[in-house]
C-alpha cells in the first residue's frame, strides 16, 4: 500500500491541524488509527495523504518510531500493530 505525495499549498498546515489532533490521542487511540488505515488501504485521496504523514510524526513523537514509512514523497502502510509494553510490534510477530 503505498501513496505518490504530490505536496500542494496548504498541504503544511493541514499537516500541523491532523498532527496537533493527533497529538492528544492515547498510545491506543494512535494504534487504533493507524490499524483502521491498514484496514481501508490507501484509497488515493490528498486527504488520506496529509492524515497519514500527521500521523507518521504522531507515532514517532510518541513512541519514537512508526509503522508509516514516508521516504522520496512516497507513504507506504506497512501492516497492523498492537501495543506492547509502552511501544508498537507488528501483529505478525505475535506468537499465539
Amino acid at each position: 500500500m503505498e501513496y505518490l505525495f504530490i505536496q500542494r499549498q496548504g498541504d503544511k498546515e493541514q499537516i500541523i491541524e491532523f498532527l496537533l489532533e493527533f497529538n492528544c490521542k492515547s498510545q491506543n487511540e494512535l494504534v487504533s488509527i493507524y490499524n483502521r488505515n491498514v484496514e481501508i488501504g490507501i484509497v488515493g485521496a490528498h486527504a488520506q495523504a496529509q492524515r497519514l504523514v500527521a500521523l507518521h510524526h504522531a507515532f514517532k513523537n510518541t513512541f519514537g518510531t512508526s509503522p508509516i514509512k514516508v521516504e522520496d514523497n512516497i507513504i507506504c502502510l506497512t501492516g497492523s500493530v498492537v501495543l506492547s509494553e509502552g511501544s508498537w510490534i507488528y501483529q505478525s510477530t505475535l506468537n499465539f
